[in-house]
């Protein structure tokens, strides 16, 4: 059998002999103290894509050996190396954005750099050492959460390193739900939670009259709803009852139906406008979006409660349901520095 010969393969090849040289002898003038040896040695190996020399220059500028210092030209070259892959380059990217040292400060992508530095698939000693370093910042970096259960599901409040809050709905809605949803706020406003407090809805819906209910208490707080993802039934409810409702990123929607009344064994939608429960959905739809109520209510009442109607973009805004929408790259939790 021949062997195929690989060009492609033997250009890597060669190119790796070529550059061992130069770069090993780098390193022992670094181990020399030669730095500005080393510096020249390397240099021209990162500026051919040789990630090891470009992580060695960022050190090089970092601690001003055989070079003037420069934090901004170290961080240059750590970048180049960590998005080539480079671990220990990823990891020093990470503590320069957290420190504001030749980055500009920014506690949101020293998080991304960190759980790079985790998702990196060296598993050597050394690559062990930095991701446990990795996850000791994460741990700093990241707010401690306080988590209210109740049946059915938990709220969970975030606060971030500037104050602001994220109080995030996760479970089903339920008359639990509701009671101690007041003692949730408090507990935010307790902790130094700034205003207007923002609420997460990750609900699959639930009770859709304990919805309202909880949407009422959204709207008399001034609370900001956002949905990244379907948001339905009585999750819809307590998403209108915030003062803007954000609908963030293009998965996000809004969905309704009749309400019902359910047995263990039997289900009956409430498809008539007289009947009670249709007149506190009505009240509640006039309460938190006056000008749009009567048109959700028509949609409220032709969607079967065995169904649901979407609404997401431009009509999600035209009909109130939404006050803003926004694209996948914004942060709606606030300030990135401060997250």
């Amino acid at each position: 059998m021949k062997r195929r010969f690989c060009i492609v393969c033997y250009i890597v090849i060669v190119a790796k002999r070529a550059w061992a040289g130069p770069y090993d002898d780098g390193v022992a003038a670094y181990d020399q103290g030669r730095f500005d040896t080393a510096f020249a040695l390397w240099l021209p190996l990162a500026e051919r894509w040789h990630a090891a020399a470009r992580f060695n220059l960022g050190v090089l500028f970092e601690k001003g050996l055989g070079v003037t210092q420069d934090y901004a030209e170290a961080a240059r070259w750590y970048m180049k190396a960590a998005e080539q892959g480079d671990e220990q380059a990823q990891y020093n990217i990470a503590v320069l954005y957290e420190k504001g040292v030749g980055l500009s400060l920014d506690l949101d992508r020293a998080r991304y750099w960190y759980e790079k530095v985790l998702a990196n698939p060296r598993a050597d000693r050394g690559g062990l050492k930095t991701k446990q370093r990795a996850r000791q910042q994460l741990a700093h970096l990241y707010p401690p959460e306080e988590v209210t259960a109740y049946e059915g599901g938990r709220s969970v409040v975030r606060r971030s390193l500037s104050g602001d809050c994220v109080i995030a709905l996760q479970g089903i809605v339920s008359n639990e739900a509701s009671f101690k949803f007041d003692d949730v706020v408090k507990k935010a406003a307790a902790n130094g939670c700034g205003t207007p407090l923002m609420l997460l809805l990750e609900s699959p819906g639930g009770s859709l009259i304990d919805g309202i209910t909880l949407g009422r208490e959204v709207r008399f707080q001034g609370l900001r709803t956002v949905a990244r993802y379907d948001c339905a039934s009585a999750c819809g409810m307590i998403f209108l009852g915030g003062a803007e409702r954000v609908l963030a990123r293009s998965r996000a929607r809004i969905g309704f139906h009749q309400a019902s009344f359910q047995t263990d064994k039997d289900k009956w939608c409430i498809d008539s406008t007289a009947n009670s429960e249709a007149e506190k959905i009505r009240r509640y739809l006039r309460f938190v979006i006056p000008a749009n109520a009567d048109r959700v209510f028509r949609m409220v009442m032709e969607t079967s409660c065995n169904s649901i109607e979407w609404s997401y973009g431009q009509n999600a805004l035209e009909l109130g349901v939404a006050t803003t929408l926004e694209s996948e790259g914004v942060d709606v939790f606030g300030p990135k520095a401060d997250r």
